[in-house]
């Protein structure tokens, strides 16, 4: 890069004023940009990837070299997708940001969703109206995964949240590590859940012996996506009924993910969630379960 000597007597440029904190509705948490110079509207939430995630027609309206990226996967559904860098301007701030999209819907009502680490704000905050009085606070340390997203690691578990899904639930990963830490049994048939994408996954509700908790919320049961991210973990057996002949199916190991979903079944009893970019870290105010 060349850099050309300063004009005397003429003034830099000043650095454009820090932006202040991001406030949101946590019912509709939804701010208006321009990507590629295209005006969009995006969901800030805290369980997408280090890009902004596009539904296919808003990613068809800009005019960008489109490349293959590395397919997403969704349990066990693979989806293919397309990413490409694009210039990113929100009140005072203009960049460059990686969009993508999965030749799908991602996201109703809105053009995409954004994580709060793609944004320029030092932080943001989530607030929810009607939520009940915090008892108290908890700050959780976030790590950052190309991969998977925001998570904060806790005793071998990796804690998301989501403020739009409306039930906590874990992969197989993190199932079997809590079914081994809490004496787990299933407790109900297999069921299925959209997850990401509308993708539809197997579920089933794991019930817990020694119920316990996690970042101040209990679990006495939780939902299980059984067949997602195993690893080497081992679900609990679901032992046969007399006479009754089980045939396995066999599966190809996934890689491990132990991860455990916070929907609105918890997050609905936080008044106030924030993010801050340095250090990377969430905080809750919320209704915890009193030990």
């Amino acid at each position: 890069m060349l850099l050309l000597p300063l004009v005397a007597g003429c003034a830099t440029t000043p650095a454009p004023a820090p932006l202040p904190p991001l406030l949101l509705d946590a019912a509709d948490p939804v701010i208006a940009v321009t990507i590629q110079g295209v005006p969009m509207r995006l969901r800030v939430v805290l369980d997408q990837r280090n890009s902004i995630e596009l539904n296919e027609d808003a990613a068809a309206r800009l005019a960008l070299p489109w490349q293959p990226d590395v397919g997403l996967n969704v349990g066990r559904v693979t989806l293919p997708s397309e990413a490409a860098i694009a210039e990113l301007r929100i009140d005072s701030f203009s960049g460059k940001v990686q969009v993508s999209h999965h030749y799908r819907a991602c996201c109703t009502g809105v053009d995409g969703e954004v994580g709060p680490d793609v944004l320029p704000y030092p932080s943001v905050r989530w607030e929810r109206a009607g939520a009940p009085t915090p008892n108290g606070a908890r700050v959780l340390p976030l790590d950052q995964s190309e991969t998977f997203g925001l998570a904060s690691p806790d005793d071998g578990l990796l804690l998301r949240f989501d403020l739009l899904r409306a039930d906590s639930s874990a992969t197989a990963a993190a199932g079997a590590i809590l079914a081994k830490r809490w004496g787990g049994r299933w407790a109900g048939a297999p069921t299925t859940r959209r997850a990401a994408f509308g993708v539809v996954r197997p579920v089933r509700p794991l019930a817990f012996a020694r119920p316990g908790a996690l970042a101040g919320f209990r679990f006495d049961r939780l939902l299980v996506r059984e067949l997602d991210f195993p690893g080497r973990e081992a679900l609990p057996d679901d032992p046969a009924e007399p006479g009754e002949v089980v045939v396995a199916h066999p599966l190809d190991r996934q890689r491990p993910w132990p991860a455990v979903t916070f929907g609105a079944d918890r997050l609905g009893r936080c008044a106030e969630i924030s993010y801050a970019a340095a250090p990377r870290s969430l905080t809750l105010r919320c209704a915890f379960d009193q030990p």
